[in-house]
């Protein structure tokens, strides 16, 4: 059996399996659901480490010298014990979370104003901003932190938004590059599955017309009998509808209507606990196969990471996935 292993730096310090640290236990969370990466660190001996608030910290996790990074991000909370020490380490996405902007941007598509926000005014690394819908006018208030305008805009276009392992930005619609196999009675050690439905069938959302017949999108009053409206699904039954101030033609409306649709769609969603693996990532795909309920198996989105390390159990990752 391969020996788990494991890197981790904190600040200057770096802490491994081989020099018998006494990391006690630790435990990494990612997911498209919540704003920020996180981890959890437990160490013994709190004479042995050396950490100061806002230190840079990475996790390498994996198997004898096959390691991969999980985590970075920086120290952002530390409590000093007699026997322990517990700290926890947050990304960069943290100051989204925070800052609160009033910006106006014209002509730009989406992916501009990420990269404007993420690279310019906040100094957060992009790794992946495609461009998604262009707006003619787009503004961001102060009612809503940077996270949720930016949010907002990723579900209006269909993306994700996310910091992946380098706690880098990621603002992309799901093309999964890597396929990552779980079989039962190999390396899978519990599974859970849950399915719902929507009564939803369809979507409209009503956008602001321009004053003057003629300009289109160029025009910047909103007085006008004639109505900007974009439909996605089914238009009889239960219809969700919404009104979208950005939608200025009937085309951005139409994408924010499909997208919005796509979202609501009855997707089976589950719990995977696995053996630890450290190659999976945001973004890719897992597939589930042999389980004895054939319908249970196939392949699906990742959605959610977490990895679980500790001297008494061992490594454990726990994958959170929804029907593509």
């Amino acid at each position: 059996m391969l020996r788990i292993s494991y890197k981790l730096k904190i600040g200057k310090s770096t802490y491994t399996w081989e020099s018998q640290s006494s990391l006690l236990s630790l435990q990494v969370n990612l997911s498209l659901n919540i704003p920020v990466n996180n981890c959890y660190l437990v160490f013994g001996n709190p004479e042995d480490i050396s950490v100061s608030m806002s230190d840079p910290v990475s996790i390498e996790l994996g198997y004898g010298q096959n390691l991969s990074l999980v985590f970075s991000g920086m120290v952002s909370f530390i409590n000093w014990g007699i026997d322990r020490i517990e700290i926890e380490c947050y990304g960069k996405f943290q100051i989204l979370t925070t800052a609160r902007l009033n910006l106006l941007f014209e002509k730009s598509t989406a992916g501009d104003i990420v990269k404007n926000i993420a690279e310019n005014r906040l100094n957060l690394q992009v790794a992946k901003v495609e461009s998604g819908i262009k707006f003619p006018v787009y503004v961001l208030g102060d009612r809503q932190t940077a996270y949720h305008e930016l949010q907002a805009l990723a579900d209006k276009c269909g993306f994700d938004f996310y910091a992946d392992r380098q706690d880098a930005v990621i603002f992309a619609k799901y093309k999964p590059q890597t396929t990552h196999e779980f079989k039962y009675k190999e390396n899978i050690l519990a599974c859970q599955l849950a399915q719902t439905t929507t009564n939803i069938v369809g979507v409209q959302v009503y956008g602001e017309s321009p004053a003057s017949q003629g300009q289109g999108e160029e025009a910047y009053t909103w007085l006008t009998k004639k109505d900007i409206k974009g439909v996605a699904g089914k238009q009889s039954g239960i219809v969700e509808r919404l009104f979208e101030s950005t939608a200025r033609s009937e085309d951005i409306a139409n994408k924010i209507a499909t997208a919005i649709l796509a979202a609501k769609t009855h997707k089976r969603s589950g719990i995977l606990k696995a053996v630890g693996e450290s190659k999976l990532k945001l973004g890719d795909a897992v597939k589930i196969s042999e389980l004895p309920v054939k319908s249970q198996n196939g392949t699906f989105k990742i959605t959610g990471i977490k990895h679980i390390l500790s001297q008494t159990k061992g490594w454990v990752t726990i994958i959170n996935w929804e029907e593509i």
